[in-house]
């Protein structure tokens, strides 16, 4: 079971642009200003980014995820001949999944006459950052998607840097409902969904038995199964590799659950849904399953045939 991770065979990229990001906002927010009257302030330097910043490619389709949290320092003077006044700006979350920001301003002083220009800097400088902000998605992709294209297989495929070029395209087992981003305490990632189908000489009975009695599983799995099929049981396949829950069971019908991989982000649990079609002389199985790992899309695709439907037929035939 090593190769359910079969980097191989993946039709993706991942590259992590944190490094480039805080060079990004050393440069696009440091001298970042506002005078108004005789108010003003600056932003004089960024001392520290930290989250992650990473671009995906999915055939052809740039996807920036993004969660840092940004301190920086300003300065802010009221006419000429005063001392400025110094201080932190934290924004603790800027990410791709939103527009609007917090800023945690903090001062060297407290004093009355250092007020007006605390509230200066809240009320003028850091409407000047988010602006920067408002950019970063594009530039993001601009400056690090140019050769992150993974050829397909037909002819016409273009550079994901040069959207206007490509043809539109159908996914085959994708729709865009399905893709969607998940946040956990450690990471962020993208996930997609996917669908299959898969053709059985048997009756819808013996295949819904075939992939839930634990006796007979253990055939196909070659290992030892944990669990049993009840709605709101767990099950463990492949010596813990695969594990989940049965969430609806319908003998000969439909079989639901969650499903992951054990390689996957800790605690994240796809969605399975099984249909069993009875045809006249065999039965049709349709998979669909949502919240797959962006990066995880082309190697679960492989194993759900060659792992379950190839090692079903050429166990019972």
């Amino acid at each position: 079971m090593a190769d359910w991770r079969n980097v191989g065979n993946w039709h993706w990229k991942e590259r992590n642009c944190l490094e480039w990001a805080k060079k990004y906002f050393d440069d696009k927010l440091v001298g970042t200003s506002a005078t108004v009257g005789e108010f003003s302030a600056e932003v004089t330097s960024v001392d520290s980014v930290t989250g992650d910043v990473d671009l995906n490619i999915r055939k052809g389709r740039l996807i920036a995820i993004y969660d840092v949290e940004i301190k920086l320092s300003w300065t802010a003077a009221r006419g000429g001949s005063e001392e400025a006044l110094t201080g932190t700006i934290t924004i603790p979350e800027v990410a791709h999944d939103t527009d609007s920001y917090v800023y945690d301003i903090s001062a060297s002083k407290s004093t009355k006459e250092a007020l007006p220009l605390k509230d200066f800097v809240r009320q003028k400088l850091t409407p000047e950052i988010g602006k920067k902000f408002e950019v970063f998605t594009e530039d993001l992709k601009q400056a690090n998607g140019t050769d992150m294209y993974i050829p397909g297989n037909g002819p016409n495929d273009a550079p994901a840097s040069a959207p206007a070029a490509s043809a539109p395209r159908q996914e085959r087992s994708v729709v865009e409902s399905e893709v969607g981003v998940v946040k956990t305490a450690n990471t962020t990632f993208s996930t997609v969904g996917i669908t299959q189908s898969a053709e059985f000489v048997c009756s819808a009975s013996d295949l819904y038995a075939t992939l839930t009695n634990p006796s007979r599983v253990a055939i196909w799995t070659r290992a030892p199964v944990d669990g049993k099929p009840a709605e709101g049981e767990t099950f463990k396949l492949f010596s813990g590799h695969i594990e989940g829950k049965y969430t609806k069971l319908v003998p000969g019908k439909a079989i639901e659950q969650t499903w992951r991989v054990a390689t996957w982000p800790a605690g994240h649990y796809s969605t399975v849904k099984m249909q069993l079609e009875q045809l006249s002389s065999s039965t049709k199985l349709s998979l669909k399953q949502t919240g797959v790992p962006f990066n995880e899309e082309d190697a679960t695709k492989a194993n759900w045939d060659r792992y379950y439907w190839n090692s079903i037929k050429g166990t019972f035939g």
